[in-house]
């Protein structure tokens, strides 16, 4: 079976090269703080392509917004159908959850969980004090979503306090993983196809009663041609009457004068 042999031979090879990628995307995610950055936003606008949503359009990535503690790029600016915006910031949590893996027992692992944890609460703390809602060229919510692509992450801070949403709210930050984005994203796709649909929908009431008008003024037009045909009927009756039919018309008196010998 050399072809069951040969496709073995490349799937091997195939999960070799997904692994050592795989290991060195790792490596370089716990190494460099910009390049973790990166990767989020990067997870965070594929979510938002496969949720339906179109880049220009729908959101925007890196606008710089004024304010007056000085400007603030969030990620990401998802534009809602009625002139309201979302600002999703992604945050990567790596570093401590890495270490939980290679932690030496059970109590160094917790040490890092909370340490894990604590860096959670920082980044909600930061994106809770951004007043997003009073900058200038974004007409913002009351909330800012805290994007975590890492959901294993996040659920390891969960686990050390489960009231770490409730924390979050209350700084006016929801945070989200990737499976309950793209639920939210979803959900802002479905609110722009009916907003497309009511729009139509206008329009066609629009256009519609363009359509009745006209056509009450082609009805008018057909009858006030069916008057002035009629007017112009009786004019042409009575004009051959004096010519031809009635009493003493024109040809009848013209024949009296030439059987009196007119020429």
């Amino acid at each position: 079976y050399p072809e069951l042999l040969t496709l073995g031979i490349g799937l091997t090879d195939l999960n070799k090269t997904v692994s050592d990628e795989a290991r060195r995307l790792a490596d370089a995610l716990k190494g460099d703080a910009k390049a973790r950055g990166n990767w989020g936003e990067m997870v965070l606008e594929r979510l938002l392509e496969v949720a339906g949503l179109s880049k220009g359009t729908h959101y925007e990535t890196q606008v710089t917004l004024k304010g007056e503690g000085g400007d603030f790029r969030p990620d990401v600016i998802v534009r809602l159908p009625d002139q309201k915006d979302m600002i999703i910031d992604s945050k990567v949590s790596l570093v401590h959850y890495e270490q939980m893996f290679s932690a030496a027992n059970d109590e160094a692992r917790n040490n890092i969980r909370r340490e894990h944890l604590a860096r959670i609460k920082k980044h909600i703390d930061d994106l809770g004090k951004k007043d997003y809602a009073g900058l200038e060229g974004v007409n913002s919510i009351d909330l800012v979503f805290m994007f975590v692509p890492i959901e294993g992450a996040f659920l390891e801070a969960l686990a050390d306090d489960n009231l770490l949403y409730d924390y979050a709210f209350g700084k006016n930050v929801v945070i989200l993983t990737p499976g309950t984005l793209l639920v939210t994203l979803r959900l802002v796709a479905q609110m722009w196809q009916q907003d497309n649909q009511n729009k139509n929908a206008l329009k066609i009431a629009v256009e519609g009663g363009k359509l009745y008008d006209k056509f009450v003024g082609f009805v008018d037009d057909v009858q006030r041609l069916g008057s002035q045909m009629e007017t112009a009927r009786k004019t042409y009756d009575d004009a051959v009457k004096k010519l031809h039919t009635g009493p003493g018309n024109l040809v009848v008196q013209t024949e009296k004068l030439r059987e009196l010998g007119a020429k």
